[in-house]
């Protein structure tokens, strides 16, 4: 009887056992009722923040106990009024359904299978899509820009111009629609070398045009920041602001504005010693020029205020351009332009001279002499349609001119012959570079041309038409 006993309790604990690790393996669940805590609350009511927040374990929001991803970190998308929890390093989305002052509902929104290729990649929201970027797995670092797909509940891959690979100080402007890399950290652990392993660092900076899907060069990592991000040794997160990134580096608190290209480092020990004590930026996020800080304990946040003027510009952008290349293209612009320049002016000189010269007996002529008949009479036909605003074909310039029936060529040359006379005379009378007669192309067949009067002359050429009369 006691060996009975004993068989029942050793097989009672043996299926407890094999039910908690069936219970540890388990996936996560499709949805989750969660207290409204006083951190969800604040976050809730914000209704204009955009943000994310990497949460600490006691704001962990998902109750992954018991399950394969117990320790996978959380972060917390806020965009407008939807609310999302990333489970990091896996591609599991849940966005807030609903929620009252008790609770919050999260639902499961993708069926995502593959999981840890995606570590410390970049989570944004651009249109009201979802998007991830970048990020480490299978032993190297990727450039793939990937798109949650609400349809089929899968992430897509987005095929960019390049592969540009992911690093730590990544920014998303939504307003720009442009995603931020000043420079590349290359992980490849498949290639031999411990600089492999630590990462290749490639210092030059690009922005990823979310509207074109294209990569595009902003320049090279200036000297200064690149001894910065080299000498960038804590375990400081990086909080996003409206133009930018506030960062820890050793101590010391450094705004890197992307949209300006400018660096900035705190001048306040106050605010460095806020960021020291919270480096890992859990639980944080900037609203409005103001730091929150979830103190998990207390179930309230703490703000700080976050200020311009407690930080000095430093006397160095970004990223630059390649100074020297640019440089020489630009000395080899400015020579060229001096020497086509010097050519254009001598060949006007030459030109306007000769046709000072042609004009010349004209001082002696009255305006009334100065056009022959055939050109009064194209003037006048000229006038009389622009008044109409009907500007004239090919065909009645011709005719006027006495060409209709000549070949095509000799029409072209007399016309143009005939006009530019015309014009230079008129330019020559008003002293002004203002043509008399002008063309554009017709709107319903770009082939040929149609002809007007200047319309800012219409009534100086109506008075030399009127002295013709008399």
């Amino acid at each position: 009887m006691s060996c009975k006993k004993s068989t029942i309790r050793l097989l009672i604990l043996l299926l407890c056992l094999f039910k908690g690790i069936v219970s540890f393996g388990q996936g996560a669940d499709t949805l989750y009722k969660v207290p409204n805590t006083p951190f969800l609350a604040k976050i809730i009511s914000l209704v204009d923040l955009n943000t994310s927040i990497n949460l600490s374990e006691a704001s962990k929001i998902i109750p992954l106990n018991n399950t394969i991803l117990v320790s996978n970190a959380q972060l917390l998308i806020k965009n407008g009024n939807n609310i999302y929890v990333l489970i990091e390093q896996t591609g599991i989305v849940y966005k807030l359904m609903r929620f009252d002052l008790n609770s919050c509902e999260f639902k499961r929104l993708d069926h995502t299978v593959n999981l840890n290729y995606n570590i410390n990649c970049k989570n944004f929201i651009y249109n009201n899509e979802l998007y991830s970027y970048g990020g480490y797995g299978f032993w190297k670092t990727n450039g793939c820009l990937r798109k949650f797909n609400s349809q089929d509940s899968e992430w897509d891959i987005i095929p960019l111009n390049k592969e540009v690979i992911s690093t730590y100080y990544l920014w998303f402007s939504e307003k720009q629609g442009r995603l931020y890399l000043p420079y590349q950290k290359i992980v490849n652990a498949g290639i031999a070398g411990p600089e492999n392993i630590a990462g290749v660092p490639i210092y030059t900076s690009y922005y990823l045009d979310l509207k074109t899907n294209k990569w595009e060069k902003l320049g090279n990592l200036e000297k200064s920041v690149i001894e910065i991000v080299k000498n960038d040794n804590t375990i400081s997160e990086y909080l996003a602001y409206s133009e930018g990134l506030l960062h820890l580096v050793n101590d010391d608190a450094y705004l890197f504005d992307y949209v300006h290209n400018k660096v900035y480092k705190s001048k306040n020990a106050d605010l460095n010693q806020f960021l020291i004590r919270r480096a890992k930026i859990l639980d944080m996020f900037i609203y409005k020029d103001q730091i929150y800080s979830y103190q998990s304990g207390k179930k309230e946040f703490i703000t700080y205020p976050l200020k311009l003027n407690d930080f000095e510009l430093l006397r160095t952008s970004i990223w630059g351009s390649e100074l020297m290349f640019y440089y020489l293209l630009l000395g080899v612009i400015v020579i060229t332009s001096v020497i086509i320049f010097s050519i254009w002016f001598f060949n006007r000189s030459v030109k306007r001279k000769l046709q000072i010269e042609q004009l010349k007996i004209l001082r002696n002529k009255s305006i009334t002499q100065a056009f022959t008949v055939i050109e009064i009479a194209l003037i006048k036909m000229l006038l009389n349609a622009s008044k109409k605003n009907e500007p004239l074909e090919i065909h009645h310039i011709n005719h006027v001119l006495g060409l209709k029936d000549k070949n095509v060529g000799l029409q072209k040359k007399v016309r143009s012959d005939v006009i530019k006379s015309i014009n230079d005379k008129y330019e020559f009378i008003t002293q002004t570079n203002i043509s008399l007669i002008g063309s554009s192309r017709k709107l319903d067949d770009k082939r040929f041309y149609e002809y007007f009067i200047t319309p800012s002359e219409l009534s100086t050429i109506q008075r030399i038409i009127e002295k013709i009369k008399q």
